[in-house]
């Protein structure tokens, strides 16, 4: 067989591959995001004109709600823990996120945000400030994976 010969079916089975690949092969997608439900997160971020700033502010307001959760479940299981009330599982929220945003805070991006957020946490948290126990602990620990679950959501649909 003649070199060139050679060339032309080589090419023509490349092109072949290229033109029923697609129908053979499985399709490598992402699957669609499921909503968790709880606080529309979404609705907040999609506000932005920015998708990739959005997108990254969400994945890193769901961390940032991932890891309270953690670390407030951990100080649970110390023997004696540190985050004995509401207010200083606020204040703990609050030099979280000013410590993770270098001072600055997401509601000047989402002002929505704060609006949001507040309002699904004082739903399942109440206002009450006060001591501590185990149940109210829980409640604390999943209002937190609960906003993680619906930022990362918003973060995996914009």
């Amino acid at each position: 067989m003649k070199n060139s010969t050679l060339v032309t079916w080589c090419g023509l089975a490349v092109i072949a591959y290229s033109l029923l690949a697609p129908l053979v092969e499985p399709h490598d997608t992402k699957p669609e995001p499921s909503d968790p439900g709880g606080p529309n997160l979404l609705a907040v971020f999609q506000k932005s004109d920015q998708t990739t700033q959005a997108v990254a502010d969400a994945q890193a307001f769901g961390q940032l709600c991932r890891s309270l959760a953690a670390m407030i479940e951990f100080d649970g299981q110390q023997p004696e823990p540190q985050l004995v009330s509401g207010v200083q599982l606020d204040n703990f929220r609050t030099l979280a996120r000013f410590y993770q945003a270098n001072g600055a805070s997401y509601a000047t991006r989402y002002p929505a945000l704060a609006h949001v957020a507040g309002d699904y946490l004082e739903s399942q948290l109440g206002t009450d400030g006060g001591k501590l126990d185990p149940a109210a602990r829980a409640r604390w620990i999943a209002a937190y994976r609960a906003l993680a679950a619906s930022a990362l959501y918003a973060a995996d649909s914009l």
